[in-house]
């Protein structure tokens, strides 16, 4: 029914009320409501715990420095403890004319290193044995190989705000052999490396431009902290000639450690590839470097 405001002259808009049964539901509905918007319960879900194994990490590359390997054990997935090092393990690379033995320090638990004038040699292959002074799962020796293969040279970069993204572009000179190749990037700004783990490293096919010059591509993006870019910085830009298997390792552990999967609505995290033997995880690689460097100038 419409009826007059007097006040203002207005037709003003009126509900019939609602009749006793009609209320009696509506109050039922608001009451279901309150209730199960006030339940809540505590689901506790048991994850079962599952075997040790070796983890591996190592790098040889054409880089003279002190290489290393760095050894541990895995936990369990929400365990908020390190993995504990392996220590007192043995630990050789033979690249098939000599063969060292790298050594571990105490300061560094895990970490096992070469002489500091090692470098690794295009063209050949990289064998590591490692022998555990206590066994994991019954196993005390493991092996991995990676061969070193070549890289193409810089010939120069860049570096060039991209505002639509907030960030630096790292952009590359080079040319690209016509072979199939697998290229990784890091970045130093004045001489600190700013891609210092796994999941910040740049990796890339060349399927869009075999055999091309590569004339300002963008190889490397920085944003955040790192992307605080001053004039007279100097930026290098580090490119390795990775394997193919090292860039499916690369690929499958970001793909399962990053917050958000890719498809979303993926499946559960699975088993990443490992060069090791022995049922150990992780990864021993080798590849070749080449670098270039700028000054940005505002």
């Amino acid at each position: 029914m419409d009826k007059m405001d007097t006040k203002y002259g207005l037709i003003v808009k009126t509900r019939p009320a609602l009749s006793q049964p009609n209320l009696y539901k509506a109050m039922v509905v608001v009451l279901i409501i309150f209730t199960l918007a006030g339940c809540t319960e505590r689901i506790e879900i048991e994850l079962d715990s599952t075997y040790a194994r070796l983890s591996v990490e190592g790098y040889i590359t054409t880089d003279t420095m002190a290489h290393w390997v760095r050894l541990s054990e895995t936990t369990d997935y929400y365990n908020s403890t390190p993995p504990p090092p392996i220590v007192d393990a043995t630990v050789e690379i033979d690249d098939g004319e000599n063969i060292i033995t790298l050594t571990e320090y105490d300061s560094k638990p895990g970490y096992y290193f070469t002489p500091d004038d090692y470098f690794g040699v295009p063209g050949r292959t990289y064998d590591l044995n490692i022998q555990l002074s206590e066994d994991i799962n019954n196993k005390k020796n493991y092996t991995a190989t990676s061969e070193l293969k070549p890289v193409a040279n810089l010939d120069s970069i860049m570096i060039v705000y991209n505002p639509d993204f907030e960030g630096w572009e790292v952009r590359v000179f080079a040319l690209d052999p016509p072979t199939e190749d697998f290229y990784s990037f890091q970045v130093y700004k004045n001489g600190v490396l700013q891609s210092d783990t796994i999941n910040e490293v740049s990796i890339t096919d060349d399927r869009f431009f075999n055999g091309s010059y590569l004339n300002g591509v963008p190889a490397y993006f920085m944003r955040g902290d790192d992307a605080d870019i001053q004039p007279g910085d100097v930026i290098t830009l580090k490119m390795g000639g990775i394997t193919k298997d090292f860039f499916t390792f690369v690929a499958e552990l970001r793909d399962e450690t990053f917050r958000f999967r890719n498809p979303l609505f993926s499946g559960p995290p699975a088993n990443i590839i490992s060069n090791v033997s022995g049922d150990a995880v992780g990864y021993f690689t080798a590849y070749a470097s080449s670098y270039a460097s700028t000054v940005y100038e505002e």
